[in-house]
């Protein structure tokens, strides 16, 4: 799904971002533990945008999760979306 979503970023003019990947833990989709016999690894994006890019980016990646609910009939998809208000000091 990361390849997927980068396209996504590039498509939508979000070109800086940061990935953080090896992300292990537990959510709604189930754990992940990154080991031999249950490889899922989770990754985190980071990104931070103005506000009109921001409300374009959470419209696409909204889009694509809905597809994927869908596509799933139902099934939690390990994807989410948060945006934080922010300002730069340095």
């Amino acid at each position: 799904m990361l390849s997927g979503l980068e396209e996504l970023l590039q498509d939508n003019g979000i070109s800086a971002y940061t990935i953080i990947r090896n992300v292990m833990g537990k959510g709604l989709s189930g754990r992940v533990y990154g080991s031999f016999l249950q490889p899922d690894i989770n990754s985190i994006i980071f990104s931070v945008l103005p506000s009109n890019q921001a409300d374009r980016a959470v419209s696409a990646f909204t889009a694509i999760h809905t597809a994927r609910v869908l596509a799933t009939h139902g099934q939690p998809v390990p994807l989410k979306v948060f945006t934080f208000p922010c300002e730069e000091h340095v």
